[in-house]
């Protein structure tokens, strides 16, 4: 596996400060979106499902999403910011790690199963600054060990290579 290409594929930090922007830079910045059947609807569909309730789930974190016909495996990426993002979150702070998340209708227990993981790795605090801190270090290491934790549960674009 190259590191540094699969870190660049999935997670890149952020300088958008508004919410929509910061969800378009994600989509738009992480390689991992690229081979999606139509990007635009996903973008809007992204986009519409915030409009109807933020996805701001507090401590810093969202977890952003859609829907798109044609998709065989979950596609998630995160986008790290330091200055936060204005999200309109449950308890009103800004939100700092930004995951958003493609999936089909037809791979529904797939996308509970990743949403599942994802929660329970952000949980707590150690593992958010953890994530927020790969933004300061950039190095090999930090993204190995974030490779591992999500490899560890088990996401589908972690696995590709061992199906």
């Amino acid at each position: 596996m190259d590191i540094q290409h699969d870190c660049q594929s999935v997670i890149c930090q952020l300088q958008s400060i508004e919410k929509t922007q910061a969800i378009l830079e994600v989509i738009d910045s992480c390689s991992v979106f690229s081979s999606l059947p139509d990007l635009e609807r996903f973008k809007r569909g992204v986009l519409r499902r915030e409009r109807l309730q933020s996805t701001g789930i507090g401590h810093g974190v969202a977890i952003a999403h859609g829907k798109i016909l044609g998709l065989k495996e979950v596609h998630i990426a995160l986008g790290i910011s330091r200055e936060g993002i204005e999200y309109g979150s449950s308890d009103g702070m800004p939100v700092h790690l930004l995951f958003v998340i493609a999936s089909s209708p037809s791979i529904q227990m797939e996308y509970l199963g990743s949403l599942s993981s994802i929660l329970r790795s952000v949980r707590t605090e150690e593992m958010r600054a953890h994530l927020l801190d790969m933004h300061l270090r950039k190095t090999d290491e930090a993204c190995r060990r974030f490779f591992s934790m999500m490899s560890e549960q088990r996401f589908v674009w972690f696995c590709k290579d061992s199906q």
